[in-house]
């Protein structure tokens, strides 16, 4: 019983992480960039902090500005 409840847990996590995997970039048009080359790829630099494409991890420096030319 316990092992069938974990197997499904298990499941759905993997589950739910494909669909969040394979999401159209249309659909994360409003979240930061996993990182600068993908940022780049799409012609986006200097990224200001109160940009939705913004994330800390994108800024090396802390100034506020992600993925500098």
């Amino acid at each position: 019983m316990i092992r069938n409840i974990i197997r499904g847990m298990l499941l759905a996590t993997l589950v739910s992480a494909g669909f969040a995997a394979g999401a159209s970039p249309i659909a994360n048009a409003q979240q930061p960039y996993r990182n600068c080359s993908e940022a780049r790829a799409n012609g986006d630099t200097n990224i200001p902090y109160d940009s939705p494409h913004y994330g800390p991890h994108l800024d090396r420096d802390n100034d506020g500005v992600g993925c500098e030319s």
